[in-house]
């Protein structure tokens, strides 16, 4: 950690976070305690899930918003700015403030060896505590009976987004046992919410609410009359979750309003999912798919597509500890053109590394930067029928968006 000396947030950048992940909460546990336990009694709402896990927390943080609760939320990764990790009333945090708790969270806690997860949510809890939030969202970042945020005693709602197959290399080969890392954070009286899931995954939630002795809400996605600010039909799923677990809320006496739930459904944002983007007055979609569910769910939604039948341009980047092969036999259609890039500052597949599948079925074409895919897009005699379509990993997502900003 002396690497970092010099700059109370280097730590905590995107890439240190990667090469310091180590699951377990006996240290967070301990870390804790020593400054306090701040917040120990306020209660949170604890999501967990493969995809998913940010709209959700997106959803719910409007709509308390809009109820007036003081809220404290903690969410990971962040897109452009460590500041979005940790915010309050929808607020971020204030950059020299966060940095001034950095220094002195290391300083106390310089023989507990923190990962930067585990640095960032005593921050955040030693943040909330002292502006007195009164309630809790607790975005897990890897998994839950190990993860940072369980650590928190007061987590009387799990909210639950969809699981899949991701992080195999720390949670398991299978989806029972990625399934069963998620779902032990569950505990005696719980109230939990989840969308619907893949029959095993449903089993296994099911069976462990039966063992613990806690309460479960099986939601279905909202209607055609819900206005939502988050694209896609699985946003639906994602808002039907939220909004169970506002209900849940009023039934333990807090005061929300169902004008306060449909106008926190309506105006949720949260960038780079399923997000239409205008690059040089052409449009593009940008998503953050990153793993084999969410592709099935991003082709999926390319059937509302107009003119998607015609083929669709999938401008890819997939960090190399991502299963690729999946993920294009997924999305793509015979008409349809891979056009391959690398994930800005991360290690990538490249197409010497799956030339088994650049076939007839399969058309990919390599570039060294998403910027040179979208000048090839842009050079044809017109822009695509159906729009590009910007995905495969968070960080090319917010590297373009930044990019977009930049040329503004």
């Amino acid at each position: 950690m002396n690497n970092y000396k010099y700059d109370a947030l280097a730590f905590l950048s995107k890439d240190s976070e990667k090469a310091n992940i180590k699951l377990g909460i006996n240290t967070i546990k301990k870390a804790l305690n020593e400054l306090g336990n701040p917040c120990k009694d306020t209660p949170a709402i604890q999501i967990i899930g493969t995809n998913g896990k940010g709209s959700i927390a997106s959803f719910i943080e409007k709509i308390l918003f809009f109820s007036n609760i003081d809220l404290g939320v903690t969410t990971s990764p962040h897109l452009f700015d460590i500041t979005e990790r940790i915010r309050i009333n929808s607020e971020k945090i204030d950059k020299k403030e966060l940095k001034s708790i950095v220094r002195s969270t290391r300083n106390r806690l310089k023989d507990y060896a923190l990962t930067p997860f585990e640095l960032i949510l005593c921050c955040a809890m030693q943040f909330f505590d002292s502006n007195k939030v009164e309630l809790l969202i607790l975005e897990a970042g890897l998994g839950g009976r190990l993860d940072a945020t369980t650590a928190h005693d007061s987590r009387k709602i799990i909210a639950i987004g969809k699981i899949g197959l991701d992080h195999k290399e720390y949670l398991g080969q299978t989806i029972e046992e990625i399934t069963k890392e998620k779902v032990a954070v569950i505990e005696k009286n719980a109230y939990v919410v989840s969308c619907n899931q893949c029959r095993k995954v449903e089993q296994l939630i099911n069976d462990k609410v039966r063992q613990v002795g806690a309460t479960i809400t099986w939601t279905e996605p909202l209607d055609e009359k819900w206005d939502i600010g988050l694209g896609g039909y699985f946003q639906k799923e994602n808002g039907s979750v939220a909004v169970e677990v506002a209900s849940i809320l009023i039934q333990n006496g807090w005061d929300i309003s169902k004008d306060h739930i449909k106008k926190g459904i309506a105006e949720a944002k949260w960038p780079g999912r399923l997000e239409t983007i205008n690059w040089k007055n052409n449009k593009l979609l940008v998503d953050s798919a990153h793993n084999p569910s969410a592709a099935e769910v991003l082709a999926k939604e390319r059937n509302n597509w107009r003119n998607e039948e015609n083929g669709i341009y999938w401008i890819i980047g997939v960090q190399k500890k991502k299963e690729i092969r999946r993920i294009i036999k997924t999305i793509a259609k015979p008409k349809d053109k891979i056009l391959l890039v690398p994930v800005p500052h991360q290690s990538s597949w490249k197409l010497k590394d799956i030339e088994d599948l650049d076939s007839n079925e399969i058309n990919i074409i390599e570039f060294n930067h998403f910027l040179s895919a979208l000048e090839y897009i842009d050079s044809l005699r017109e822009w695509p029928d159906c729009n590009p379509v910007l995905t495969g990993s968070i960080f090319l997502v917010a590297e373009f968006l930044k990019h977009v900003q930049e040329i503004k």
